[in-house]
């Protein structure tokens, strides 16, 4: 099975612990009686019974201009490769779907049932038969253009990346403008690889701030690399992803997201080498809805980055958990391991003490990885806890192992590091709780990295940066005391680190501490005189402490530095507008407001200065 699973892998495409062990419960749902299998024909022929099954399962992928290497369209392609088929069908390998039986309904299920498989082995075996080709239903027709219609926006990555001819897989990262104007809601979106052969999967989110913007810029190549999103989120809770052979989904308003004029989207693609330098682009077209979401999503995670695989390990368990505070409905579910990954289960415990499957994989493989999308949302009682536990196998055994011989591997972005992660898409039964169910799920999220961390540095006391990160994490939290501590911490064993001279100050700021914090940006700005943050927030802290003319200093300096800085620009026109100079303030109001126009603070200073001119 290891030659077999390298041979299919070199000619497919690509479709993206400590606790206590799942429980053993008796509440489940009552299985469906057995019913009577399907014959398996005597001497299947290919008109009468292969060709149903190939053109329903395999020729999705495999068809002309399709992602698949060779076409399954005609008796002819399909007799060529008739014991490849009946090799890689009877071993499950394909059709790829990951998922267990009974474990979940998921719309576009690709499993190949028994009788089908042991129909395609025979035909096979006895010397693939054409049958009357006259009674072959037609195979099925593939739109070379857009799935679901001409869209209502297309926009492109740019210029081409160009993919090296061999080595590790890439994760590419293309930044992609949305045109200035309006806010428009989004009820689909079609992701369209120009070169679908080398795309294993792609996943796109959206960035409010332009941070990937300044990575791409960064990097000389179209986009930038790593698995990384750099503050780029999923929209609106909104998972939004591309497989190879996977219909987009045609959506609707209810659950439609929010497209923002002049922010970015970031189309993250996995891009697996051919053996040859390949040019890889894409295009997103955008369906808009006709009204707001009247159905808001949170993009939940489950995640645990605990992670440590030592080599020859066989079944390593990392879990997570979260107990839902109020009713949801839960629409999809998408796995994240690498190549490690062994099984996973995911399910929810209810307060009655029953359980309902989310999704159950028994042989993980990061090469089919996929969003699976519910048949019918499950409706979860507030109080239920959702389980993640991921296995793991670090073993020469596993044909997945990147390593001969194995190694220790640990939590980490590299295809080659680890990570154990269940994003799932829920949606509160009142849409008005929205906002308290991203609240819970944020602070869970957030004790998980303070506990992170805090292992961190009982193993090693003197990392500072792991002391300066939860330091921030506490200050997220809405405690400033242990915040403090542990800046203070981090400063102990360097003082002369720049983030954590201003996140004190921060911090202290913010606790009516000013007289401690100066001195500390003050270090921060001679420490970094050509970063523009150190400027920025000692400026802040200047104009707290009524030292005006400082102030402007400190805000033109971080300008100078970058002059993208809207809140440098707006809070410049406050201290402006304070001293009288109207027409300064004005001007920097409207620079603010030019470089980040979803901010209404900025245009309602504008307005107010532009009253008291009289325009």
């Amino acid at each position: 099975m290891k030659r077999l699973a390298r041979l299919v892998l070199a000619l497919a495409p690509i479709a993206c612990g400590s606790a206590d062990p799942p429980p053993k419960v008796t509440a489940e749902r009552p299985v469906a009686q057995p019913t009577a299998a399907p014959a398996v024909p005597a001497l299947p022929t290919f008109a009468e019974h292969v060709a149903p099954i190939v053109y329903a399962h395999c020729t999705t992928c495999h068809h002309t201009g399709g992602p698949a290497p060779f076409a399954l369209t005609t008796y002819d392609d399909v007799h060529d490769h008739a014991a490849q088929i009946a090799e890689v069908t009877t071993s499950g390998y394909m059709p790829p779907w990951l998922p267990r039986p009974d474990h979940g309904e998921f719309v576009g299920a690709r499993r190949l049932d028994a009788p089908s498989r042991a129909t395609l082995a025979r035909w096979a075996a006895s010397g693939a038969p054409a049958g009357d080709l006259s009674r072959a239903p037609a195979p099925p027709v593939h739109h070379a253009g857009w799935q679901l219609g001409e869209p209502d926006l297309v926009l492109d990555t740019g210029p081409a990346y160009t993919l090296r001819a061999d080595g590790q897989d890439i994760y590419r990262n293309f930044v992609i403008p949305v045109p200035p104007g309006p806010l428009r809601h989004v009820r689909a979106l079609e992701i369209q690889p120009i070169n679908a052969r080398v795309v294993h999967h792609g996943v796109l989110r959206v960035d409010l701030g332009g941070s990937v913007r300044r990575l791409d810029a960064e990097d000389p190549a179209p986009g930038f690399d790593g698995m990384v999103f750099a503050g780029a989120l999923m929209p609106d809770g909104r998972f939004l992803g591309y497989t190879p052979g996977k219909l987009p989904d045609p959506g609707s308003d209810a659950r439609s997201w929010r497209l923002h004029g002049g922010s970015d989207l970031v189309l993250q693609l996995h891009l697996r080498p051919s053996g040859k330098p390949e040019p890889v682009q894409a295009k997103i077209g955008l369906y808009f809805a006709k009204r707001p979401a009247t159905r808001p999503a949170l993009a939940m995670e489950l995640v645990n980055s605990d992670i440590d695989l030592p080599a020859g390990a066989r079944d390593v368990h990392v879990r997570d958990q979260f107990t839902m505070p109020l009713d949801v409905a839960i629409t999809s579910v998408y796995p994240h391991a690498h190549y490690l990954g062994k099984r996973l289960e995911a399910w929810a415990m209810l307060p009655d003490g029953s359980r309902e499957w989310l999704i159950a994989i028994d042989d993980w493989d990061f090469n089919w990885q996929d969003q699976y999308q519910l048949v019918a949302p499950l409706r979860l009682p507030r109080g239920s806890t959702i389980h993640m536990d991921w296995s793991f196998d670090n073993s020469a055994q596993n044909p997945h192992n990147q390593f001969s011989p194995p190694r220790r591997v640990v939590h980490g972005p590299a295809s080659t590091d680890e990570m154990a992660e269940l994003i799932l898409e829920v949606e509160p039964e009142d849409p008005r709780d929205l906002a308290a169910l991203d609240e819970a799920f944020r602070r869970k999220w957030l004790m998980g990295q303070v506990a992170r961390l805090e292992r961190t540095l009982a193993r090693a006391p003197d990392d500072v940066e792991a002391a300066v990160n939860l330091g921030a994490f506490r200050q997220l939290l809405g405690e400033p005391a242990a915040a403090i501590s542990a800046y203070e911490r981090a400063l102990q064993r360097e003082p002369d680190h720049v983030r954590a001279n201003i996140e004190l100050g921060i911090v202290l700021m913010a606790s009516g501490q000013l007289p401690r914090a100066l001195p500390l940006l003050r270090r921060a700005v001679k420490l970094a005189p050509r970063d523009a943050r150190p400027h920025l927030v000692l400026g802040n802290a200047l104009r707290k402490h009524g030292d005006a003319s400082g102030a402007i200093v400190q805000y033109r300096e971080a300008i100078a530095i970058d002059d993208s800085l809207a809140e440098a620009h707006n809070n410049l026109g406050i201290v402006l507008e304070g001293r009288g100079e109207l027409e300064a303030a004005a001007a920097a109001f409207a620079r603010a407001q030019a470089l980040d126009a979803r901010q209404p603070l900025y245009a309602s200073n504008l307005a107010r200065v532009r009253a008291q001119l009289g325009r």
